[in-house]
């Protein structure tokens, strides 16, 4: 808990000192996946704006570049769903390169670190076997503290940083009442009986919005599809939360769909790309990014074959 508090003040403080004034050049990495991993992208073939400006493209950090995965569980339902999953985490885990520093949380009931960055595959495993599946769902009152920590160690390091949930979460779990009850019973047109999942929209809208301004990409599996209204708004919000990352999310409806799902999820994670883009600050407080990839001769080619953050909330600048 202590190493989490440190990482929350280095963030904060990261946040106000040494921001570039309005007309310095600012910033971004943009994450970037690829459909097509046999084919580098190269910093010399991307064009790129930024709020419809040129933007120059200073680097391209690839899979072969050092990658810091800070992997979140929030476990508390299905015991056979929620150890598929973990199971099928560590048998990935031995297939990481050692260019892989994997730092371990627990986010059902508070959020705790359990184990910084490393390469120690075997206390990653130990730790993980022993975490128990009990507790109150985490995700949303995590996500954003846990994404706040990734953007602190990019603006230190400049390595490549990701977020991956292992989740079972369900709506009426969170500490936090989301099931908007029925205000008036007798009132066939109250809108809390028409509109039950409003609350959980609602949060993860300003979930959403909060994220625009954090440099992580966050990836959600989640082992447990439910139908209902109330989750099925759920899951859709934490798709969308992945995608405003620049992640990914996976909701599976079967217990023979998890061990994939994390596969493949850790397989896009490890090959993901970073653009770092340098662009001149306008007064604006969101920034909309366009890359394309062109041949030498200048035609536009692989627009469909990799996909990537395009909306980001600047930093006020420090007065």
């Amino acid at each position: 808990m202590q190493t989490l508090v440190a990482l929350c003040l280095l963030t904060a403080l990261l946040a106000t000192a040494g921001t570039p004034g309005p007309s310095s050049p600012a910033r971004l990495r943009v994450p970037v996946l690829m459909a097509d991993t046999d084919v580098p992208l190269r910093a010399a073939d991307l064009q790129a704006t930024v709020n419809a400006s040129a933007a120059k493209v200073l680097s391209v950090a690839k899979p072969s570049d050092d990658l810091i995965l800070l992997v979140v569980l929030d476990l508390a339902g299905d015991l056979t769903l929620a150890q598929s999953a973990t199971s099928a985490f560590l048998q990935e885990l031995d297939k990481l390169p050692p260019n892989v520093h994997v730092g371990l949380l627990r986010a059902q009931d508070s959020l705790r670190v359990l184990e910084d960055p490393t390469r120690d595959r075997a206390r990653l495993r130990k730790l993980v076997e022993e975490l128990p599946v009990t507790g109150r769902a985490g995700l949303l009152s995590s996500v954003e503290t846990v994404a706040s920590i990734g953007t602190a160690m990019v603006a230190r390091s400049q390595v490549r940083v990701a977020i991956l949930y292992l989740t079972d979460s369900e709506v009426t779990n969170y500490r936090e009442d989301f099931t908007n009850p029925v205000i008036n019973s007798s009132d066939a047109g109250d809108l809390s009986r028409r509109f039950p999942e409003v609350l959980i929209q609602e949060k993860i809208a300003k979930v959403d919005a909060n994220l625009t301004a954090t440099a992580t990409p966050v990836f959600i599996v989640h082992t447990t599809w439910r139908s209902d209204r109330l989750n099925t708004a759920y899951l859709d919000g934490l798709k969308q939360i992945s995608v405003t990352t620049g992640g990914t999310a996976v909701v599976c409806r079967s217990l023979a769909e998890v061990p994939a799902a994390v596969e493949d999820t850790l397989r896009s994670i490890r090959n993901h790309h970073v653009v770092t883009l340098e662009f001149q600050k306008t007064a604006g407080k969101s920034a909309e990014v366009h890359l394309t990839v062109s041949d030498t001769a200048g035609t536009a080619v692989r627009q469909t074959k990799f996909t990537y953050r395009s909306h980001f909330t600047l930093r006020k600048a420090k007065e």
